[in-house]
């Protein structure tokens, strides 16, 4: 069986289309991350003494929650 141009490039697309990323599942993979971050200051024997990456990880956790209130203001039905 033979597939056109045009046949390849609609399966193409449509195989891309899958792919893309919605903003529910960057959120709750930037929220992992931050999670997997303040884990390893507290938590790992090399790091737990660093006060800078504790420091940072609760930024990020902050700037989490400013951006999921954002989202819940701007985008009701986000998630």
């Amino acid at each position: 069986m033979k597939i056109t141009r045009s046949e390849l490039k609609e399966i193409i697309r449509e195989e891309l289309l899958k792919e893309q990323m919605d903003i529910r599942s960057v959120y709750y993979s930037i929220g992992d991350a931050i999670e997997n971050l303040l884990w390893v200051a507290k938590r790992n024997t090399q790091y737990e003494k660093d006060r800078k990456l504790k420091d940072f990880g609760n930024k990020f956790l902050k700037m989490h929650d400013m951006l999921q209130k954002h989202l819940d203001k701007t985008y009701g039905d986000w998630d």
